[in-house]
């Protein structure tokens, strides 16, 4: 979580410590009163663009009132089961969307192994290092730890991700590897430690008295992007939502009603104490799925307290781990999100569909996750009521046909056989 709220702090403009405690205050409310276990939710980039602008333009105490405005919206939307509109999306943009989301963060993850724009050279030492750092953690993630599990019970309790992490991190430090670390990015500062760092309960005196002077001119300053923040932080919460209860088989359905609630609550509390607010993390949540976090609330409540406690007793420490072991993890998620299996549908699904996979890929690319699910629903609803028109056909027959006894279906109408003149035609309009 550290890696990717850091970078969205940046995106809004806020020191990346906001971030940090943002992550911690939203992870663990959102995970106690969300719709399922596994979810972890944090400063997300597709909430951070958009309160970019609110930032340059009033402050970054403007984004702690947004934030707070937008757990209310979000707590009354969840309480009017407006959730549940998530069910309309249909397959295909499902699929459109998990695939420009990795393409999404294999993009962000990408510009760890550039410096000025360009990629580094393998026959630098940086460079060499950097690959070496990254391809080294992906290894021990994806095949050594696991095999070392198979082989000793007592690893089991350790998930592959973090001795990946913690193995690659002692290697780089050992050989000295020149490596970015956590600190040198986000800065000493935020890696001080110490109760110093705590945040600071209720709204920043930059938003709060403004808000009391003249309510009704602060509020349409903050409604316009607390009501986008709402829609694009629900939506990508409630497909988070609907991922995970395919990926987690446990018999069990999130509910959509709990998990905007919950999102409201955990943004609302972020709002409380200077956070810039956020969502559910796709690839964050998978990696807890898979590391056996998908069973029960208190794995997104523990990544919350844990991630308190390093900020506070182990920054240090924790500043010290190489941004790009990091990197390694999340480019293992970009190929687990990837739905590999949709480029086996061309030829065997309608044009329409992959059109629509590709076109909310490309948005979701382009621009951010609530256009290209609405454009998606749109372009699916529109092909769904073409085929209805056109999927109605007429059987024509000297046939005696027998209509149905009692309600007809679709376009079918009563006929009494025993008035057909010899010679003629009956006509049957099948439904589709």
């Amino acid at each position: 979580m550290v890696p990717e709220a850091v970078s969205f702090s940046f995106v809004a403009g806020v020191s990346p410590l906001v971030g940090l405690w943002t992550t911690v205050v939203l992870g663990f409310f959102a995970a106690a009163f969300g719709g399922r276990a596994g979810i972890c939710s944090s400063a997300s980039g597709a909430c951070s663009v958009v309160v970019a602008a609110l930032c340059s333009s009033h402050g970054p105490g403007y984004l702690a009132g947004c934030a707070a405005l937008t757990g209310l919206l979000q707590i009354g939307a969840g309480a009017f089961g407006l959730g549940k509109m998530i069910r309309l999306v249909p397959h295909p943009v499902m699929l459109g969307f998990v695939n420009g989301l990795a393409c999404v963060m294999l993009k962000a993850q990408l510009t760890h192994f550039q410096d000025a724009g360009k990629f580094l050279s393998l026959f630098a030492p940086e460079g060499l290092a950097t690959y070496g750092c990254a391809i080294l953690t992906m290894a021990l993630v994806k095949f050594g730890i696991p095999m070392f599990q198979e082989k000793v019970d007592a690893a089991r309790a350790v998930p592959p991700t973090l001795g990946g992490v913690v193995i690659a991190s002692v290697v780089a430090k050992v050989f000295k590897w020149p490596l970015k670390t956590l600190a040198d990015v986000a800065g000493a500062e935020t890696f001080k430690g110490g109760l110093a760092v705590l945040p600071k309960l209720g709204l920043p005196t930059s938003v709060w008295a403004p808000l009391v002077s003249s309510p009704i001119e602060t509020l349409k300053v903050i409604l316009p992007y607390a009501v986008t923040m709402c829609a694009v932080g629900s939506i990508e919460s409630l497909l988070t939502l609907q991922l995970l209860d395919g990926i987690i088989d446990d018999g069990e359905r999130g509910s959509t009603k709990k998990e905007v609630i919950g999102q409201g609550i955990g943004n609302l509390a972020a709002g409380l104490t200077g956070g810039i607010g956020g969502c559910a993390l796709i690839g964050q949540s998978l990696i807890n799925a898979q590391s056996g976090g998908g069973v029960s609330r208190l794995s997104g409540m523990s990544m919350a307290i844990f991630l308190a406690l390093g900020i506070v007793s182990f920054a240090p420490l924790l500043g010290q781990i190489p941004v790009v072991a990091l990197a390694g993890v999340m480019l293992l998620v970009c190929q687990s999100t990837f739905a590999w299996g949709s480029l086996r549908l061309v030829g065997k699904i309608p044009n329409i569909d992959l059109l629509t996979i590709a076109l909310v890929s490309f948005v979701t690319v382009k621009d951010d996750l609530a256009k290209a699910v609405v454009y998606g629903t749109i372009m699916s609803a529109l092909s769904f009521a073409y085929k209805q028109s056109t999927a109605i056909s007429a059987t024509i027959g000297r046939t005696k046909l027998i209509p149905p006894s009692g309600k007809c279906g679709f376009f079918c109408f009563p006929i009494n056989t025993s008035l057909r003149a010899p010679g003629s035609t009956l006509f049957r309009a099948n439904p589709p």
